[in-house]
């Protein structure tokens, strides 16, 4: 196998069961990420989410990302979970340009999804794409193998399959390079769990071979 674990770190949280008041808090902030919607905040005025997402990333990167630096780091977002079409939304697309304008990384946008897979986040647990899912429907567009380190890029993530099927497909392409991956938030299925919309980790998705599907820590 190409990877059996991958390191990941996030920002923020959201539990799909929480009905506190730091649950919808962070339930409708996800939202704002997954459409990339504006905010108006009383110390930063009107901003993007994925704005948001990329200064609070520099602000934290150096304790939730460890081995890399922003001048020597690839930023490769997650393609949807169809083939791009023009003008449509590319949410990890545009946290990466953010993370790249704030002066972190560089975005090579290098990862393509040439076969359609169901969406995680509207599936049912059993009928989710595996990690081989993934794997299988994307493919790596560059002409520059000389990468070193790769962060991958995504809004959300859950068990971390996509993040497994796009770190098998870039370590076929380069063998050399140290992945890692970041998401601007992760779901917490356990509620007692949850602590708060803003809970910066740094954990590991590790590949279960025998059942084929990832767990995800924390």
């Amino acid at each position: 196998m190409l990877l059996e674990k991958l390191e990941f770190c996030s920002l923020f949280s959201y539990c799909p069961k929480s009905t506190t008041e730091k649950g919808k808090i962070a339930k409708r902030f996800m939202i704002h990420i997954k459409n990339e919607r504006s905010l108006n905040l009383p110390s930063l005025g009107e901003i993007y989410a994925s704005q948001l997402v990329a200064k609070f990333f520099l602000a934290k990167w150096k304790v939730i990302l460890s081995g890399f630096s922003p001048d020597s780091t690839i930023l490769v977002p997650v393609p949807r979970s169809a083939p791009i079409r023009k003008d449509y939304l590319w949410v990890p697309y545009e946290i990466a340009k953010a993370m790249e304008k704030e002066g972190f990384g560089t975005v090579k946008p290098i990862l393509k999804r040439v076969n359609a897979v169901s969406r995680s986040s509207t599936s049912l647990p059993a009928q989710r794409p595996s990690p081989g899912d993934h794997y299988n429907s994307m493919v790596v567009e560059a002409t520059d193998s000389s990468f070193q380190r790769i962060l991958l890029v995504d809004d959300i993530v859950t068990r971390g399959h996509t993040f497994m099927g796009a770190g098998w497909r870039l370590k076929k392409a380069f063998p050399e390079a140290e992945i890692k991956a970041f998401a601007a938030m992760r779901t917490v299925s356990d509620e007692t769990q949850f602590k708060d919309y803003f809970d910066p980790v740094r954990g590991i998705i590790w590949y279960r071979k025998e059942i084929g599907d990832c767990l995800r820590r924390p």
